[in-house]
């Protein structure tokens, strides 16, 4: 048991340094992305969207973190000949395993909370956050700028006087459903100025030289009428899609399954996301079973070559399988459990191939 503790002591130890190295280099992807989602916005919007965007990828590279640091801990034990004098000293195999196994499972410990509730609600902030990108951009229009689009509401301008100024304007608002029969463009106007306002939710346009304007809704009849407020809020309500099942933590997507409100394609859906997570905190165990049998054959491979035996067996292996298990549900061509559960259990015959070569040597 010391031996393994001491093992499992250094595994964690890697774990730590390779989750800081990633989660700085998701933080620079992040922010790449946050900065081009927010353009035109403050600077309140890109650092918002910067830790919500690392939570949501945490998920994905638990098991890089985990496989990365077991090849490290054990390649180094192979490099020293450690095992080898274990072997000799009667120690089997398995009992050398122990530490990699305990860490596989303190990863799946932590890692299912987090993918299963926290990083859901992580998707309804960005989304709540990303609705709110335009109006702040409208707040802070980029004067370089020269439309504005918000759900079904558009904006363009030719020039600009001041801030919320804008001059020969074209403005129109498209109903949901376009296309459908029953939506269509419900509102168009074109003036020689227009002088925005934002309070909120609320957008409004005072217009001057009102040269065409067309309401098919009725609302406004008076084409005099120069003051239009529109609340954003209800017009990206009135776009938005059905809630999706990744949008919603595990025991709410339960409580949805248990009232029986879904059709017979959203109730597999859910049922599939619920599994999915499940699976992929399970992935833990088999591949940190791997990454020590993977680092008892690299021997002195060094960091570089544990490194890229991970990713090579991350990338041309498991997340493969994932997103095309992923896909192949989505498109109703695969078993729902078949789906959530294949890129977890095709781990296993890898780890007892590599398992029954170790235990022969």
């Amino acid at each position: 048991m010391i031996l393994a503790r001491s093992y499992l002591w250094e595994i964690l130890q890697r774990l730590v340094m390779v989750l800081t190295g990633v989660v700085f280099l998701i933080g620079l992807g992040a922010a790449i992305r946050a900065s081009s989602t927010s353009q035109g916005a403050p600077l309140w919007v890109p650092l918002s969207l910067v830790p919500l965007i690392i939570g949501q990828a945490l998920p994905y590279f638990f098991p890089v973190v985990l496989l990365i640091g077991v090849v490290l801990t054990y390649g180094r034990m192979a490099s020293n000949l450690e095992h080898i004098s274990a072997f000799a000293a009667g120690y089997r195999p398995m009992r050398l395993l122990t530490a990699a196994m305990l860490a596989g499972l303190m990863v799946f410990t932590v890692s299912y909370p987090i993918t299963a509730e926290v990083v859901p609600s992580l998707y309804q902030q960005m989304r709540g956050l990303l609705n709110r990108v335009p109006v702040a951009a409208l707040e802070n229009t980029n004067p370089g700028s020269s439309e504005l689009q918000y759900a079904g509401l558009y904006l363009s301008w030719q020039g600009r006087s001041g801030p919320g100024v804008f001059h020969n304007v074209l403005l129109s608002l498209e109903g949901p459903n376009e296309g459908e029969g029953n939506g269509g463009e419900e509102l168009r106007l074109r003036a020689n100025t227009a002088r925005m306002t934002v309070d909120g939710n609320n957008l409004g346009f005072n217009f001057d030289g009102l040269r065409t304007f067309r309401d098919s809704r009725g609302l406004f009849s008076n084409p005099e009428k120069t003051w239009l407020v529109f609340n954003l809020e209800e017009i990206q309500k009135s776009r938005d899609d059905e809630v999706r099942a990744k949008d919603l933590p595990s025991s709410r997507i339960l409580e949805v399954l248990a009232d029986g409100s879904l059709a017979p394609e959203r109730h597999s859906h859910f049922r599939f996301i619920y599994w999915q997570r499940w699976s992929m905190c399970f992935a833990t165990l088999p591949l940190a079973f791997i990454g020590a049998l993977l680092g008892w054959r690299l021997r002195k491979g060094g960091f570089l070559a544990g490194f890229a035996a991970s990713l090579m067996l991350l990338l041309f292996v498991f997340y493969p399988v994932f997103y095309l298990c992923d896909n192949l549900e989505e498109s109703g061509s695969l078993n729902i459990y078949v789906a959530a559960w294949l890129p977890s259990l095709i781990m296993v015959p890898i780890a007892a191939l590599l398992y029954s070569r170790v235990s022969r040597v």
